[in-house]
């Protein structure tokens, strides 16, 4: 399968991402943030940081990043999936940074982590689709029976290489009129027709 529309795809989401997060979005958010956002140590600490904010909101914060993980899991190679869950923190925590100098933004450490694990979650969809996916596949190959699939279709003898000057004279040799009436069973009755009394005692 080509990545190439699904690169496409990871583009135009990333796009919108950044767009409701810090663009011109109709709408703005406001809340408690420390001077210096997520690059406050203090931050991560406070109490406000984790007690408010509204459920929904938090629960929009993952639904978000869940599709950002997904599409990283998709193009980054099934071997390096961890990469995946990197680069979906780094997209996170560039939303974040961006938001610090603005003023009708809010970056705190909660976000980040909605955010984060929202991506995560993505990550493990994916995943869990293949062993999905790799699980039917096994069990499939488990349940095949060469031997029965080689009684359903029997190729025709082969005819090896000492075989066949001798195949070609017997194409090569000339009918006969025995040859004839033996494939229309005539010669036994013929036999029989020609045979004397004394044949037929005997």
């Amino acid at each position: 399968m080509s990545r190439r529309p699904l690169r496409f795809v990871a583009l135009a989401y990333a796009a919108v991402v950044l767009w409701v997060t810090v663009g011109p979005a109709p709408w703005r958010t406001s809340g408690n943030q420390l001077d210096g956002g997520i690059l406050n140590p203090d931050a991560w600490t406070a109490q406000v940081t984790w007690t408010t904010g509204y459920l929904s909101e938090m629960a929009f914060n993952v639904a978000l990043f869940v599709p950002v993980g997904l599409l990283a899991a998709l193009l980054i190679p099934r071997r390096r999936w961890p990469l995946a869950l990197v680069a979906g923190f780094a997209f996170t925590t560039l939303i974040e940074l961006v938001q610090v100098p603005e003023l009708d933004r809010v970056s705190d450490p909660r976000d980040l982590v909605m955010n984060t694990s929202g991506a995560v979650l993505g990550v493990i969809l994916v995943l869990v689709a293949r062993m999905v996916r790799r699980s039917a596949a096994v069990a499939s190959m488990r349940g095949f029976d060469p031997h029965a699939a080689a009684t359903v279709r029997r190729e025709p003898p082969f005819v090896g290489p000492l075989e066949m000057p001798d195949a070609i004279d017997a194409l090569d040799a000339p009918v006969t009129l025995d040859d004839l009436l033996a494939a229309g069973g005539l010669v036994g009755a013929e036999s029989a027709a020609s045979a004397t009394p004394a044949d037929r005692a005997a």
